[in-house]
């Protein structure tokens, strides 16, 4: 603006001396025009200088300005990271509060001390099982064994607890007759559907009732009375497959060399006796161990 003004003014002095003589305006102009020069234009230095000043103040000032947003921002990110740590040490008291109130379920410990000879037999050869695809736990059993009416409970729970690569396979002892005639009334329950439900009804008649169903009309009245009727329980009980079963089943008996009911066959290799194993109960935990060894070998370990 002050710049403006000393031109405006410069014009103006020109416009007039140019109306006098031209000596008088030589030497007017000239002298004015130094004049001017040297006096007009004098505060603009000084206001330079001013503007000059003035630079420092406005960097310090800024400086400050980041200096204080600097801060802000730090002490903003300390509170943020603060309360982020807050929730992680919360979330992980109350992780360890969950797991304390709940337990993680561990699988338990299968002791494999057990010996040939001592707590088993080898079956030599091996024969083949109902499905290579599982680890099988056979047991030969008799409907007319106390032995094996005792041990049914305790099977019961196990076959439920059995894990799903393992294959549970019942087979009846074959001896006499008698063992042979209860067989097929066996492979015929399985022929029929019936499965557990008829197993266990039979033992009850046996060993509760003391039903001996040692004679078909003893078998057929029983089944009659459990809702088969005669017509389909002799179509099942005296039917081909029916009896390729019962010879299979006394084949297998006699390869696994079977003494004594129950006993139990591992994966047709081991074999398991109440007289070696000392009770019914160490019995499934030997043959635990024993689906453990074979399931360890399959896994390459």
């Amino acid at each position: 603006m002050k710049l403006q003004k000393l031109i405006g003014t410069t014009l103006v002095s020109i416009f007039l001396v140019a109306c006098g003589s031209d000596e008088q305006a030589t030497a007017s102009v000239a002298e004015p025009a130094v004049t001017q020069e040297q006096v007009q234009p004098a505060p603009a230095p000084a206001e330079a200088k001013a503007s000059t000043a003035e630079l420092p103040q406005a960097d310090a000032s800024a400086q400050q300005v980041s200096a204080e947003v600097k801060e802000k921002a730090r002490e903003v990110s300390q509170a943020v990271e603060a309360k982020v740590h807050a929730k992680v040490e919360e979330t992980k008291s109350a992780l360890t509060a969950a797991r304390a109130d709940k337990p993680v379920a561990q699988a338990p410990i299968i002791e494999d001390n057990y010996k040939e000879g001592e707590h088993y037999d080898l079956v030599v050869p091996p024969f083949r099982t109902a499905n290579p695809d599982k680890v099988e736990v056979r047991e030969f059993f008799w409907y007319g064994c106390g032995h094996c009416y005792s041990f049914e409970p305790l099977l019961a729970a196990y076959k439920k607890n059995l894990a799903s690569d393992a294959d549970f396979q019942p087979s009846p002892a074959i001896w006499n007759g008698t063992m042979k005639f209860h067989a097929q009334v066996f492979f015929a329950i399985e022929a029929l559907g019936l499965g557990d439900t008829m197993h266990k009804a039979i033992f009850q008649a046996m060993h509760v009732d003391r039903n001996p169903l040692s004679t078909e009309g003893q078998v057929v009245r029983f089944f009659e009375s459990q809702g088969v009727s005669e017509k389909d329980f002799n179509k099942a009980f005296k039917s081909f497959g029916v009896g390729s079963q019962v010879t299979k089943a006394e084949a297998v008996m006699r390869q696994a060399a079977i003494s004594g009911t129950p006993e139990l066959v591992v994966n047709g290799k081991y074999r398991i006796s109440t007289r070696k194993a000392g009770s019914q109960a160490n019995m499934l935990k030997i043959a635990d161990a024993l689906v453990e060894r074979e399931r360890r070998m399959r896994a390459g370990n």
